[in-house]
C-alpha cells in the first residue's frame, strides 16, 4: 500500500492563515452588522425629553404671541398722575377757553358765588314711595299726590322702602335732579323732611323721608384752586357767547 505524502509546510501554513482571515471576517461581519450600546444610547439620546416635548406643545397652542405690553408706549403711567392730569386739564382749558388769568379777587368772587358747586359728597338715609313712569305712565304724579293725602289724614304707608348711599349714588341710581332736591330739602330747616311734596327722578315720582343725613363738607378755596379756575374761564367764554 502506498504511503500518503503529507501537505509541504508551505500549504499547509498558507491554510491556516485563510483560515484565521475567514473566521475574523465573519466576526467582523456579525460585530457590525448588531446595533452596539453606544448606538443605542446615541438613538436614545436623540429622542425628545418628554417634559421638553409637553412644554413645547403648551408654548405653541396658549402662550400670547401678542407685542410685549412695552410696546404701548412707556409714557402710560405719566397718565396717571394726577398733578399731570389737572396740568393738561389746565392747558386744554385754556386751549378752548381763555388764556387770561383771573385776579385774586375774580377768584375769590367767583368761588363766592359757587362754593356749594364743589361741597363733597353728602350721605342720605331716607325712605321712599315710587310711583313708577311704567306703571302709572302720565298719572304718577296724581298718585303720589293721592298717598301724599292719605298719609298726611294719618294712614301711615306701609311699602316705603330704605335707601341710604352717598350723593353720588343718589344721582347714578334716581338722576341728578332727585339728588339735588334732597340735599335742598336737607339744607332748608323750614322744608318738610318727612313726606315731602311729590318729588320727580328718572324712575318716576317719589314721596320722600329723609331720616338722617351728613352734609358734604365745602372745600376751601386754596384745596379746589385750579378746579375753580378751570370753571371761572369756562363762564368767561360762556358770558361772551351770550
Amino acid at each position: 500500500m502506498k504511503k500518503l505524502q503529507p501537505y509541504p509546510l508551505s500549504l499547509r501554513i498558507l491554510a491556516l492563515v485563510l483560515s484565521l482571515l475567514t473566521a475574523l471576517l465573519l466576526s467582523f461581519y456579525w460585530v457590525t452588522d448588531q446595533p452596539s450600546q453606544r448606538d443605542w444610547d446615541a438613538d436614545r439620546h436623540n429622542l425628545p425629553d418628554i417634559d421638553s416635548l409637553q412644554q413645547r406643545i403648551q408654548s405653541d397652542l396658549f402662550d400670547d404671541k401678542s407685542a410685549p405690553i412695552e410696546a404701548v408706549g412707556t409714557d402710560i403711567d405719566q397718565i396717571m398722575d394726577p398733578e399731570a392730569m389737572d396740568a393738561k386739564l389746565a392747558g386744554l382749558t385754556k386751549n378752548v377757553t381763555t388764556l387770561r388769568q383771573p385776579t385774586e379777587q375774580e377768584l375769590i368772587d367767583f368761588y363766592r358765588q359757587h362754593q356749594a358747586d364743589y361741597r363733597e359728597f353728602s350721605n342720605f338715609s331716607f325712605r321712599h314711595l315710587l310711583f313708577s313712569s311704567i306703571k302709572y305712565g302720565g298719572s304718577a304724579y296724581q298718585q303720589a299726590e293721592q298717598i301724599l293725602s292719605q298719609i298726611r289724614a294719618g294712614q301711615p304707608p306701609t311699602e316705603a322702602v330704605k335707601y341710604q348711599g352717598t350723593s353720588d349714588q343718589v344721582a347714578e341710581k334716581f338722576g341728578s335732579s332727585f339728588a339735588d332736591k334732597l340735599l335742598a330739602l336737607t339744607l332748608d330747616s323750614q322744608a318738610e323732611q318727612c313726606w315731602t311734596e311729590p318729588t320727580a327722578s328718572k324712575l318716576g315720582v317719589h314721596l320722600v323721608c329723609i331720616d338722617n343725613a351728613v352734609l358734604g363738607k365745602i372745600p376751601s378755596l386754596e384745596e379746589v384752586r385750579s378746579q375753580v379756575i378751570n370753571d371761572w374761564r369756562f363762564a368767561v367764554v360762556e358770558k361772551a357767547s351770550d
